[in-house]
């Protein structure tokens, strides 16, 4: 897992980041302070997210090539994206300070950072990694904006009986990781798994489920807002990395099983 270390730390601080954007760019400001801090994390979240990037660029004198791919290309979308959002977040920032109408300012940040999270699903959208289709490519909007939501909460002191968007949130993005869930470990049993990589799979995606979706807001209600951010941001961390870690185990070796199952069918016709 160390080789996709750079792609953790850029995809957690990106869904992080552009999740408090959209969050505070989706409510209409009541306190003006207080929208000012979300937006301010989050880009500034979002911008060290850029900079780690270039950590797993493999030509990063191409990057201005972006442009060319879209249509074509999910990277060029999520590039082109990213950048759009962090231009948003800022200039929402800039005309909250300076206390200007912002009406068409949060529609773009909110709309430029929900479309991000969807590009950076979209990105490993791949043939060959099975794990990655299906649910898992809205994950980074669902978490995202969960990860907004309780930092809101949180910054704004409310308990979650006054959680309005995150309440609703929270389950949807425990559906979609639940389809997930389930599509790790049919396709871990399709390939025969021992009982300790099915066992392994249900008890990652359980403390997944536990730590993202139920711990803060049970953090939130006990009145330990801190605390609720500090295990939204390991969850989202956490996620990550298990989006990285199963994907290599139990995708390869699906791969595997299936060029074996073609030999073997070939050398039977021979």
């Amino acid at each position: 897992m160390s080789e996709h270390t750079p792609l953790v730390w850029f995809t957690s601080l990106a869904i992080g980041g552009a999740g408090m954007i959209a969050s505070a760019a989706l409510r209409q400001p009541v306190d003006l302070r207080l929208q000012a801090v979300a937006l301010a994390v989050g880009t500034v979240a979002l911008g060290a997210a850029l900079l780690v990037s270039t950590l797993h660029l493999g030509r990063k004198a191409r990057v201005p090539l972006a442009a060319r791919g879209v249509g074509r290309s999910p990277l060029s979308h999520e590039i082109l994206l990213a950048g759009a959002t962090l231009a948003a977040g800022l200039t929402l920032l800039v005309m909250n300070w300076r206390a200007y109408p912002d009406g068409w300012a949060r529609i773009a940040a909110a709309s430029t950072a929900i479309l991000f999270l969807l590009s950076i699903g979209l990105v490993y959208r791949l043939g060959g990694q099975r794990t990655w289709r299906g649910a898992t490519v809205l994950l980074p909007l669902t978490t995202g904006l969960v990860c907004g939501e309780v930092f809101l909460l949180v910054i704004g002191s409310a308990s979650i009986r006054e959680a309005g968007v995150a309440f609703w949130l929270v389950p949807v993005d425990a559906i979609v990781f639940a389809a997930r869930w389930w599509t790790l470990a049919r396709l871990a049993s399709a390939v025969t798994a021992p009982r300790d990589g099915l066992s392994r799979i249900h008890g990652l995606s359980a403390a997944r489920l536990l730590v993202v979706d139920a711990l803060p807001l049970v953090l939130l209600d006990m009145g330990a807002g801190r605390l609720a951010v500090v295990a939204v941001a390991v969850g989202l961390a956490f996620d990550r990395w298990l989006f990285y870690a199963l994907a290599e185990q139990k995708t390869t070796e699906a791969e595997i099983a299936r060029v074996e199952a073609i030999i073997e069918h070939q050398s039977r016709i021979r």
